[in-house]
């Protein structure tokens, strides 16, 4: 106990010094803290990177956009590639479309959707804004499928004359036999279907679809077999090229096959490069304390080897002074670490996001610049980021003065009397 005391006592020797090295190894621990907080910053990022970006494939048979009645891009997907997709491990959705040109004021036309009742409603040629809002009336449910129903998109409602309020009593006829210079007519019945409910996307081809159950849609323009498109849900951003390249492998022979490839890749790469940025540079400052501690307790034990020398004397043992140099060496780190962490509470945060911009991100590529606009940083400090202060004192305390230590206990009194 005695040695501890006397090491405690040895760090007010010269305050000046005392502030200089804290000061010194605080500035590492503003370092760490601030790769940790860039780290768990990115992580966040990314997490939300993750729920929101487009993880959806969509196939469609080679060469064709897939609508039945669209003059030369009428091929559809054969109906095996349905349960060949389902089988493709990490996906845990598929989702068959059937699809069809109706015109309205020419030159325009809409578009009529099959699918099933609960499957997501996607918007033509914006397949990522899925399930646009009902505003109006009520969605499907399982038992519309093969009924004679419909969800109209409000563009194509006030073309037709339907209002909002007509839901669930207001009819729309499909007539599959109307033409247009890109759509031509197929001799089938007209069908009268139930609007049941009206959808907003929020821009204007969008607004112009009519979607239907697609056991509905097959009956009305006559195809038993295929499907216009099939979108594969995969089961997380990560595992969108490989999925895609199984499809490849898979069904690549009838479908073309369109992956969200740019978002996947920016999403999953993002966070692997920066995060190894941050790790890299908590281990810089990790070395950065361990130098700092290497050369102080160095210093320490030549400038007090006549110390030593008359306490081992007067019967002070190795594990005495070995005792005594690591206490200043954890009390140092320890006083540095409180230091860095109060410096990093209050700077921190407007700190750390300059620091990334400038230290982090000429390392990345530049499709990563809107990650250095939106990344939000923390100076927030948890229980398990003081633990990781602790850790680390304690650690870079032990490795930084292992050779300070070794110097001293291998002095002998008579040494040390004669060096100084």
């Amino acid at each position: 106990m005695g040695m501890i005391v006397l090491g405690l006592r040895n760090l007010l020797r010269s305050k000046s010094r005392l502030i200089l090295i804290a000061l010194l190894i605080g500035a590492p621990f503003f370092l760490l803290l601030a790769m940790q907080s860039i780290g768990q910053a990115v992580d966040q990022q990314t997490a939300e990177m993750n729920r929101n970006v487009n993880t959806v494939l969509q196939l469609r048979a080679r060469g064709s956009m897939g609508h039945v009645n669209m003059s030369n891009q009428d091929r559809l997907l054969p109906d095996g590639v349905v349960e060949k997709v389902r089988g493709i491990e990490h996906v845990t959705q598929v989702e068959p479309y059937l699809l069809a040109m109706s015109p309205t004021t020419l030159p325009n036309f809409a578009m009529h959707v099959g699918l099933a009742p609960m499957a997501v409603k996607r918007l033509e040629s914006h397949g990522e804004s899925g399930n646009p809002r009902v505003i109006a009336g009520r969605d499907f449910t399982s038992e519309d499928a093969g009924q004679d129903v419909a969800i109209i998109g409000q563009g194509y409602a006030e073309w037709a004359g339907i209002k909002p309020e007509d839901m669930g009593k207001a009819t729309f006829t499909v007539d599959p036999t109307l033409t247009h210079p890109v759509i031509y007519g197929i001799r089938r019945p007209k069908r009268e279907l139930r609007v049941i409910g009206m959808y907003a996307s929020g821009y204007v081809f969008g607004d112009l679809q009519l979607f239907m159950p697609i056991d509905t849609f097959r009956s009305i323009y006559g195809v038993d077999h295929g499907f216009s498109w099939v979108f594969a849900q995969a089961d997380s951003v990560e595992n969108v090229a490989a999925i895609a390249l199984r499809l490849q492998e898979t069904v690549g022979d009838v479908a073309d096959i369109l992956a969200p490839k740019s978002a996947a890749v920016f999403t999953a790469t993002t966070s692997r490069s920066v995060i190894q940025l941050a790790s890299a540079g908590s281990v810089v400052a990790f070395i950065l304390m361990i130098v700092v501690v290497f050369f102080v307790l160095l210093m320490q034990v030549r400038e007090r080897a006549r110390e030593i020398g008359t306490l081992k004397a007067i019967g002070a043992s190795n594990g005495g002074v070995t005792i005594q140099f690591l206490t200043e060496a954890l009390a140092f780190t320890l006083l540095g670490g409180v230091l860095g962490l109060l410096i990093f509470r209050l700077f921190g945060k407007a700190v750390t996001g300059q620091f990334f911009a400038l230290g982090i991100g000429p390392f990345l590529p530049s499709q990563y610049k809107p990650l250095f606009e939106s990344l939000t940083v923390s100076s927030n400090v948890s229980g398990s980021v003081l633990l990781l202060v602790v850790v680390v004192a304690v650690l870079a305390a032990l490795i930084g003065s292992a050779y300070g230590v070794w110097q001293a206990i291998k002095l002998s009194p008579l040494e040390a009397m004669k060096d100084e």
